[in-house]
């Protein structure tokens, strides 16, 4: 009986020696991930047990701001960041060298909303008219720099209008931002979900202008396929082909999984428990941001899309050069 107890306790231990050391081979990818919706193929994937499938561990790091991750991205505290293609292009239009890996997002990720408490005339003739209504205005963006503004201003060039024709302010991600909105602090915001969830629901505001759905100028509807990227620094792609690799299957399998109908209750659940929305109606606020956002979850990425971002950047004077895009799509 002894001699089988510690056979036991031997096998129980090399198990565990085994499996620690496993782990300690197995890769971690420090993703950046956004309040909200966030970067949900990632979230999925860990739901589901896709990263460790793949042979990586991906780990969600809180950036609600495309600019601030690419820096932390740069610096090599983070190795997958989720940003926008403006902020890729102004990023890369400096020096940096980077790759794209994928998307997470195809569609466009910013929309314009008004706020309750503003007249808006113009409305029902749509975009470019209804901007008239925000001049003089007050207009929130996630921060000053972002893609958020870029977008704005490509807004408002769109109606034949300029920057300053309206007061930007930065208000952070949606759960600072609702109350800025809501207590009549901006009178119009350009971020992204779930404050579709939060004006749906609460009546606070009102989308005006969603680019999701073919509404704005070419520049930014144009650019859907290429709405938000992964991206990595080019030199931890070359170290790290593998365990790239892995993010790669483990994102297209969840995205094909989120892309089915049948498991949007999954999804949902997914959704709750890796954000909380701590205000009446919370729940249905986060199910229609999930709904609206599901369309948009898939992995690959158009390369005409990308390429008409740097177009439309150089071209509107927000990158000195026009950059050739197809490089940075990591093969």
């Amino acid at each position: 009986m002894i001699r089988t107890t510690l056979a036991l306790v031997s096998a129980f231990v090399f198990a565990l020696l085994s499996t620690q050391a496993a782990l300690a081979q197995t890769p971690t990818l420090r993703i950046q991930d956004y309040p909200g919706i966030g970067n949900f193929l990632v979230r999925v994937a860990n739901a589901r047990g896709l990263c460790e499938k793949h042979g990586i561990r991906c780990e969600l790091r809180p950036i609600p701001q495309a600019p601030l991750a690419l820096q932390t991205l740069l610096a090599g505290d983070l190795e997958v960041a989720f940003t926008p293609p403006e902020v890729l292009l102004q990023a890369v239009n400096k020096g940096a060298d980077l790759k794209v890996i994928g998307s997470g997002a195809s569609a466009p990720t910013f929309f314009l909303m008004a706020s309750s408490a503003l007249p808006t005339p113009h409305a029902a003739q749509g975009y470019p008219a209804v901007m008239q209504d925000f001049r003089g205005r007050r207009i929130g963006v996630t921060a000053r720099g972002s893609a958020a503004e870029f977008q704005l201003v490509s807004l408002l060039q769109g109606a034949g209008m300029k920057a300053d024709d309206v007061t930007i302010v930065a208000v952070g991600s949606p759960n600072t931002a609702f109350p800025a909105i809501a207590q009549k602090q901006v009178d119009g915001l350009m971020l992204f979900s779930p404050m579709d969830g939060f004006c749906e629901v609460s009546q606070a505001c009102r989308i005006v202008v969603d680019p999701r759905r073919g509404q704005g100028p070419a520049e930014v509807v144009d650019t859907n396929g290429a709405g938000v990227l992964q991206v990595v620094r080019a030199d931890f792609l070359r170290k790290n082909a593998q365990a790239v690799e892995g993010l790669r299957r483990a994102m297209n399998e969840a995205a094909d999984y989120a892309r089915e109908p049948a498991h949007f209750d999954a999804l949902l659940k997914v959704a709750q428990d890796s954000f909380r929305i701590n205000t009446t109606g919370g729940e249905r606020i986060l199910e229609v941001a999930l709904r609206n956002a599901i369309p948009s979850m898939q992995f690959a990425v158009d390369p005409k899309a990308l390429q008409h971002a740097a177009r439309y950047l150089q071209r509107t004077g927000q990158i000195s050069r026009l950059i050739d895009t197809a490089p940075l799509l990591a093969q």
